[in-house]
Order: structure tokens, then sequence, then C-alpha cells
């Protein structure tokens, strides 16, 4: 990393507590690799994307310690100031999705990126509600299951701590509840420059990267330098086939359900009749949903838009 001092923006509530674990390990890592930067340990998501932009402003490093919702907050405000500057991630989620992309799962790894200070230019996902601000992604956006049991698993969380900590136990929950309170599937048109595609859907995921929910390959094709997004449709289908689904995307085999169509594009549109909900990098964006009527939301790919110290 170049010797301007970055700033180490960590995020205590990142990882239902994992990050406060780690933080004495991280703190160590970094002073045995001789990184200079300023460690603020964040008080509020407000706090924190009010330090990024500052420091994007500044043409400071910024560097996210916390989870793929940590990085998603800051890349945005990179990005709102102009998206000039270097960022760095180091893994202390529940999911780590996207570190897992450049290989920085691993806190000794993503300090080693940090240490040498190459950077790439990666692509990022874009959402564009009609009528509203954009907001960008790392990793992936969707509509549908993810975004309800995401709303769940954070509930959950809230009420017993130690079932948010059993990701793969709450996820379970958040899936039930979404089928019990019929949210899903949902009726959705889905456009790109090839194909229009129409129907019911479980689930609408546009990728710039493979790995969702907890190293799930949903996207085995996508590529983060590529100039498009890969998207993954889930057709309507039982809570028992959407489990065995589940089991074909650990492994990136997917493709092969009846159900499921793999598309790539530079852009989608998606048009739908009722209330949608969008997750973005494990984010629920309660500013893209919209009310009653029909709505148009674009996902689109921008190409080398992001400097990544990997």
């Amino acid at each position: 990393m170049p010797q301007k001092k970055a700033l180490l923006l960590f995020n205590p509530s990142a990882g239902m507590g994992r990050a406060l674990r780690e933080k004495e390990r991280l703190e160590s890592l970094l002073r045995k690799a001789g990184i200079v930067h300023e460690f603020i340990v964040t008080e509020s998501e407000a706090q924190l994307k009010a330090l990024a932009r500052m420091a994007a402003l500044a043409g400071r490093t910024v560097v996210g310690a916390g989870g793929d919702s940590t990085f998603h907050l800051i890349v945005n405000e990179i990005m709102a100031s102009g998206g000039r500057t270097a960022f760095g991630m180091l893994g202390l989620g529940s999911s780590n999705d996207i570190p897992l992309e450049f290989g920085l799962d691993l806190l000794p790894r993503a300090v080693a990126a940090l240490r040498a200070g190459r950077t790439r230019e990666i692509d990022l996902g874009c959402i564009k509600p009609a009528g509203r601000p954009p907001r960008y992604f790392l990793g992936q956006a969707n509509i549908g299951l993810g975004a309800e049991v995401n709303r769940t698993v954070e509930r959950l969380a809230r009420l017993r701590p130690w079932l948010g900590r059993r990701q793969t136990l709450a996820g379970i929950l958040g899936i039930l509840e979404a089928y019990r309170k019929r949210l899903i599937p949902i009726k959705l048109k889905v456009r790109s420059a090839r194909e229009t595609v129409e129907g019911l859907f479980t689930a609408a995921v546009f990728s710039n990267t493979r790995f969702w929910a907890t190293g799930k390959v949903i996207a085995p094709h996508a590529r983060p330098d590529d100039g498009r997004l890969d998207a993954c449709l889930i057709g309507k289908c039982s809570f028992p086939r959407l489990v065995r689904i589940n089991s074909l995307a650990s492994r990136g085999l997917h493709e092969k359900a009846r159900e499921v169509r793999l598309l790539q594009n530079r852009e989608f549109t998606v048009v739908a009749d009722a209330l949608l909900s969008i997750q973005a990098d494990g984010e629920i964006l309660h500013e893209g949903r919209v009310s009653a009527g029909k709505s148009t939301i674009r996902f689109l790919a921008l190409p080398r838009a992001l400097r990544l110290i990997c």
C-alpha cells in the first residue's frame, strides 16, 4: 500500500459479533505488516458513510473492515465522490462472498494485499430504479427470495442474537416465512438486448461476481472485469425443490435444474406489477421498494469503475 496514510473503517457490528472478536488479531496483523493507516471504529452507519465520503474526496485510500454490507456502503460513498480513490477489503462478516471472489476471504491474505498495494480495476453493478438515485454493488443484487430472507434474518438477530449467528438455520426460517406469507414467487418481466423472459420467479439475482448467500456459486460464469452482469432466474418451485437447487448451487451446478435460467448481458431491465424489495451485497435497499403499479428497474454493469486493492 502507498505510504500516504489510509483510512481503515472498522465496523464492530459486522458478522453478528465476529468483527469484535477478530479486532485484536487484525490490529496485530496490521502492525506486523507495517501498514500506515488510521484505524477508526465506527459508531453508526451514518458515521461510516460520512467518513468514507470525506476520505474519498480527499483522495485517501479507504479500507473497509467488516462484511459485504460494509463494503457496499463504502463503495457507494466512493462512487458518489467521483470513484477515483482505491478501496481495500478486510472480511469480517457473516458471509464474505465479495472477498472470496478476490482471494481476500482470509485476514492474512487480505492484509498482505494491503501491504503489497497492487490495485486492479474491476466492474461494478449499478441499480437504477425509475425516478430514484442509482446504487452500486460489488457482488450481486437480487429481487425476491434473497431480500425477504435477509429481512427475516435481521429481525431474528435482533430478537434472538444466538439465532442470528446461525446463518443456515436463520436462512431456512427466512425461506419458510417467505413461502408462508406468499411473498414468493413474484411475477417479473426481465429484458435484455438478447431476449425477454417473463413469468413467476422465486428469485432474480444479478451478479458481478460468482458467490452469493455464503459461498453459493450462483453465477458460475461471472467475472468482475468482463463488462457484463450474470443473471440467475429461479422460477416458481416448491420448498423441497428449492432446497435441491440450493444444494446444486453450492457447486455451481444449478444451471441443470429446469427452473433455472442463466443469462449474461451488459444491462437487464426488470418490469414488475407488485411491491418489490431489492437486496444488494447483503444490504436491503428500502429506497429500492416501489409501490403498486408498474415499476421498472435497470441493472447494468459499469466497466472498470473501481480500483480494488487485491
